[in-house]
């Protein structure tokens, strides 16, 4: 119930349907679905390597570089979720991943030794997930690890040298549901999870002494981060007492706190902090796009410097080496891929040195015009501020309402961003203006937005109508050609939109979406479950006759004799967030209504496609469906382009029909 980030880009065989239309300006979909040439991107603590991921014709590599460009190693990777958030380790000489299998997110931590080329599973724990936790330049050839292997519900720490893979088990866990290392590897902060949603922090010194309650309505805004080098100071997110999370500086001995910077615009997104002592350099506000603010003087000068470069980018510090004298930044737009600079600083005066264009993260793609996304502010019928971004067709004209899809992102504790979204450009290069609604409950715009979507997915639905009727009213939509899209919780949008509100949109498309929240909330993993009050509170208790009727009151499932518009279902058999039940749920009772849908199982993936061959077997069936459905362009299939796909049609091979 995440946001899934996935390629809405599609095929078709010419010849397959009359009213179908080919055009030979589209944007290939070879450079728009391509996965990035590099991402992923990572500096070492000496800042004499740069790594990435890069893909082949093969899949994923890990790829390690010296600053001239010159490849010194590279790793094939299975494709998970764990693997895009790699460490370094203090030795320089080893790299730390996350990879699971097919999908089910059950995470094995991997070594990475770049000068050898071999590979060691840490955590070869059958069945369980494990992450990386902690690295101290105190111990560089060791590491706290976490992993739930003696109780899916709860994780434990494990101190682990990742030369000769040693594992100590140093805190046997039963009721903590988060925890934080210090920097000579000691544990010092627990967290605990109350019945009334409420979270309590512990300071761990011997006896447990506490620390800080979060009340309910702070906890998805209030979180906590690093640590200073002396282990004394802790530096994170807070929202009590304010609307908008603040960036704070708890001292643990003293017990007091201080606010080091805040908005009243948007929450306090992100922060940088030096890497030897860990202190806050800048913070990142993102409202309608992100901000920097500086807080420390002594990088006011590169942010100046960098940003005086950006010509009309945003700009991502990306990676710093633990001298501070080199950086990796990037720049980047909703119409442009991000570009990465090698940037040289002096770290005493903090004057800059220069700044060399590295790679762009997709090169193909740069010599072909995007849509750029407008940000635009709609006001729901109760009043709310709704943050939105339209990025409009490529043949769009003014007071000539076209085809449109609202494209929901998935959480609901995520949100859209001023970026690149490439499935959103080739939709709109392909005809359809894209809708992006941050509803209530999206993250970034305070708690009272947030608390908002609790006991409220009906106002959620809402919000996605109010965003409707503005383009509508605002000529952007014609409203007979409005499609409905999104994954996880965007894939229970899309199938509510088509349920609760039937005359509105045209079609629906639903990835990896719950259609019963009773169901879906039976079959959370596990580990889910110390966090499960929060969604009681946002969709209903599964274990009151109140919270009963509220679940069935918004699930899909109850309305599917509403549903009359065609709909697209796609699962992965292994998704441990929304079980591939709910896909079949929703399937078989339209199906049985007699409406048209269709339904693509992959028998490798979890929640979300990362399968090459599978995303391009999606995104071929899902242009396919929009086609026939609201008449938009396409590019013919090419011989071969979806082997490897595990697809499986289950229903509705009309829908997606390609021809011999």
């Amino acid at each position: 119930m995440f946001k899934i980030v996935f390629s809405c880009i599609a095929f078709l065989m010419s010849g397959c349907s009359n009213h179908l239309s080919i055009n030979n300006d589209l944007i290939p979909r070879s450079i728009l679905q391509a996965k990035p040439d590099r991402f992923c991107v990572r500096l070492n603590d000496i800042g004499d390597k740069i790594s990435y991921m890069s893909r082949d014709k093969d899949g994923i590599e890990l790829c390690i570089e010296d600053l001239e460009g010159n490849v010194l190693r590279k790793f094939k990777i299975k494709e998970s979720r764990g693997a895009f958030s790699y460490n370094w380790a203090y030795t320089n000489k080893h790299i730390l991943i996350a990879q699971d299998a097919d999908g089910d997110e059950n995470d094995h931590v991997f070594c990475l030794d770049i000068e050898t080329g071999a590979s060691k599973d840490l955590t070869p724990f059958k069945g369980a997930r494990s992450k990386v936790c902690n690295l101290s330049k105190k111990y560089p050839c060791e590491a706290i690890l976490a992993s739930n292997k003696n109780d899916p519900k709860w994780f434990e720490a494990y101190r682990v040298n990742i030369v000769t893979g040693k594992t100590d088990l140093v805190f046997k866990n039963s009721s903590y549901a988060g925890f934080m290392f210090d920097h000579d590897l000691n544990l010092r902060i627990v967290s605990e999870n109350m019945p009334d949603g409420s979270d309590i922090y512990l300071i761990k010194n011997g006896k447990p002494e506490f620390f800080k309650k979060v009340p309910f309505e702070d906890t998805k805004s209030t979180g906590f981060n690093y640590l200073d080098s002396n282990n004394r100071i802790i530096y994170g997110f807070e929202s009590i007492g304010r609307d908008k999370s603040a960036l704070v500086a708890y001292d643990l001995q003293s017990k007091t706190s201080r606010v080091i910077f805040k908005s009243d615009l948007a929450d306090v997104s992100r922060f940088g902090v030096d890497p030897s002592t860990y202190a806050p350099q800048y913070a990142v506000v993102d409202y309608l796009s992100p901000e920097i603010f500086v807080i420390d003087k002594n990088v006011s000068k590169d942010i100046a410097y960098l940003q005086s470069h950006a010509k009309g980018r945003f700009l991502d510090i990306v990676s710093e080496n633990l001298a501070n004298d080199t950086w990796i930044v990037g720049y980047y737009s909703s119409d442009k891929c991000k570009k990465y600079c090698l940037y040289k600083r002096n770290p005493v005066s903090g004057e800059p040195i220069s700044l060399k264009f590295l790679f762009s993260a997709l090169a193909k793609l740069d010599k072909y015009k995007l849509q750029k996304k407008e940000p635009i502010v709609i006001k729901s019928r109760d009043g709310l501020d709704l943050v939105c971004y339209l990025t409009r067709s490529y043949d769009f004209q003014t007071a000539n309402p076209r085809k449109l899809v609202v494209y929901v992102h998935g959480g609901p504790w995520a949100r859209d961003e001023n970026c690149l979204d490439r499935d959103v450009q080739l939709l709109a290069n392909r005809g359809y203006s894209v809708l992006q609604i941050n509803y209530r409950g999206s993250t970034g715009f305070g708690k009272k937005f947030i608390n908002a979507a609790n006991g409220n997915l009906d106002k959620i639905r809402d919000d996605v109508i109010d965003g409707v009727n503005w383009a509508i009213k605002n000529q952007i939509a014609d409203k007979s050609s409005i499609a409905i899209m999104g994954a996880s919780f965007g894939g229970y949008s899309a199938l509510a939109g088509l349920a609760f509100t039937p005359d509105t949109f045209c079609c629906g498309v639903d990835i990896v979406g719950p259609a019963n929240w009773i169901t879906t909330l039976e079959s959370i993993p596990k580990y889910w479950i110390p966090f499960a009050e929060a969604w009681y509170k946002l969709a209903g208790n599964p274990k009151t006759k109140e919270g009963i009727e509220l679940l069935k009151r918004n699930s899909p499932i109850t309305r599917v004799n509403d549903i009359k518009k065609s709909l697209m279902v796609f699962h992965g058999k292994n998704d441990p967030r929304v079980n591939k039940r709910e896909a079949d749920q929703i399937v078989n009772a339209v199906k049985s209504k007699g409406s048209l849908v269709g339904y693509v199982l992959y028998p490798d993936e979890g929640h979300g496609f990362l399968r090459d061959p599978n995303n391009k077997s999606y995104s071929a069936f899902t242009e396919i469906f929009l086609a026939k459905i609201m008449g938009g362009r396409y590019e013919p299939i090419h011989k071969g382009e979806l082997e490897g796909s595990s697809h499986q049609i289950l229903e509705g091979k009309s829908l997606i029909e390609v021809c011999p």
